[in-house]
């Protein structure tokens, strides 16, 4: 049974990429739909609270998910708060259920979206623990749905006047609490996509002209398997048509204007990821035969295989924020090696974090550094969970520190790929100095806020630089260092 889900589960990811689907065939109706509705229903404003379980690498964390489900998506908003759509294994029940903590994994809520019956739960994009989106899609009929918007942690939701009856909702994702868009499959002009902004946190919506959206040459659509991902504000998403063709569009102001750029992989493109504007790592798997890898140093215009060395898991992907340093995640049991890994190089070399039979990490994200979640995937016998990042930065500029001893220093050394350099005074009022960079290269220094929002982003050709922090609120900051393959991460508080 636990391998049939695994390898439903990845199937059906497969499917979502490689299939050229319509709005009816993303329509997964299931004999025992009006049941599940009703038990989803019944699970609102349920919470429990869980005991802590501890990994050398990850604290193994019981979330209430349960049943043959795994979390497709996790985002981790600010720190404390995590929200993860949950998902189940069947081809016939389209899920409208989430789960989510406020207090660091210590309690969780599983709720659903209050939407008609028949809604499906596409995307959430959470603001803080308690304002969230979410993108919801009519599995009956394979039109309608809209984009929901809650502001009490997931109690109610309100429907946002966004689409119409004619929609099929694709995805919605904030920048930040004012800035936001939303993708769906065409409408009225069947060679593009609709999309629409907002910059009044969703207040009003303004649709994307055709003249800023280029256009696919066949009926156009995306998908509702979180395939978007985000750097400061340039997004890219991946779009497909009805001849089997593939698509990357790429939009750098809030989503007002698109760029497209078509690709072919001898394997589909699971997930992607970009450390920068430029850099981004996609990952894939053969089933049954290996993970497969491609890079772009373009900004998404072209991509190529790596050939590379080391185990990436080929699932999901994800970057940690302020570095190039790359996670990959995957669960299951039919594959040679599952679990999670990184890499430092553009996904020329992977290292593996944690592996086994046992270890099911689905999707992964990063806040910053030192806090970061993945999904756990579960079988019939399971308490659902999730995993949170155990290695962390501290007070004393030390680059990773660990609760337990039981993680080695040479895996801590290869994850933050040190770099000797001070920071100081800390805590500091008006400058903070940092020392021990290198004259020789570029240096770049991106400060950000605990909560992992860019303040300020710098390229230092000298051994020291000093910020100005006089004008910053008094809280917890800090810096990553980085200077070609080397990482370093530096924390301070200003007073």
């Amino acid at each position: 049974m636990k391998k049939m889900f695994y390898l439903t589960m990845l199937l059906l990811i497969a499917c979502v990429h490689i299939i050229a689907q319509s709005k009816v065939m993303q329509m997964k109706q299931k004999n025992n739909f009006m049941m599940r509705m009703y038990n989803n229903q019944n699970l609102k404003g349920s919470t429990q609270k869980f005991n802590l379980k501890i990994n050398p690498y990850w604290q193994d964390v019981d979330a209430p998910h349960t049943y043959n489900s795994y979390m497709p998506q996790v985002k981790v908003p600010c720190f404390g708060a995590v929200w993860a759509r949950v998902d189940y294994d069947s081809l016939f029940y389209e899920a409208n259920q989430f789960v989510r903590t406020a207090d660091n994994g210590k309690t969780w809520k599983i709720d659903s979206v209050a939407a008609p019956a028949g809604y499906g739960l596409g995307t959430i994009s959470p603001i803080n623990a308690n304002t969230c989106y979410a993108s919801m899609y009519n599995a009956f009929v394979g039109l309608g749905g809209g984009i929901y918007k809650t502001t009490d942690g997931g109690d109610t939701w309100k429907k946002l006047n966004v689409f119409d009856d004619n929609s099929f909702p694709d995805f919605v994702y904030f920048f930040d609490a004012q800035h936001g868009l939303t993708v769906g499959d065409n409408n009225g002009d069947t060679s593009r996509l609709e999309i629409y902004t907002t910059c009044d946190a969703g207040k009003t919506w303004q649709r994307v002209s055709n003249q800023n959206i280029p256009p696919i040459p066949g009926y156009a659509y995306a998908s509702t398997f979180n395939d978007y991902t985000v750097f400061q504000n340039r997004i890219w998403f991946k779009a497909f048509d009805n001849y089997g063709n593939n698509y990357i569009y790429r939009s750098d102001d809030f989503g007002k204007h698109w760029q497209q750029f078509s690709y072919t992989l001898s394997t589909p493109l699971f997930d992607f990821a970009f450390a920068d504007k430029l850099n981004g790592v996609g990952v894939s798997f053969d089933f049954f035969v290996a993970p497969y890898v491609v890079v772009t140093h373009d900004g998404g215009a072209t991509w190529s295989d790596v050939n590379f060395t080391g185990y990436p898991m080929g699932g999901f992907i994800t970057v940690i924020p302020g570095t190039h340093v790359f996670v990959s995640t995957l669960p299951g049991t039919l594959t040679p090696v599952t679990g999670s890994s990184y890499s430092t190089d553009y996904g020329s070399t992977w290292k593996v974090i944690d592996s086994g039979e046992t270890v099911n990490h689905s999707s992964v994200a990063y806040l910053n550094p030192s806090y970061g979640w993945t999904g756990r995937a579960e079988t019939y016998d399971d308490n659902g969970g999730a995993y949170k990042w155990k290695l962390n930065f501290s007070n004393d500029n030390s680059l990773f520190t660990n609760d337990n001893a039981s993680t080695s220093s040479a895996t801590k050394n290869n994850l933050s790929n040190s770099i000797k350099a001070r920071l100081f005074p800390n805590p500091s009022k008006d400058v903070i100095n940092i020392n021990g960079l290198s004259a020789s290269s570029k240096t770049m220094l991106s400060l950000y806020t605990i909560s992992g929002r860019l303040i300020q982003q710098v390229t230092a050709n000298a051994e020291s630089y000093s910020f100005n922090i006089e004008k910053l609120p008094a809280g917890n900051y800090y810096i990553t260092i980085q200077s070609g393959e080397k990482i370093a991460t530096l924390k301070f508080v200003k007073e």
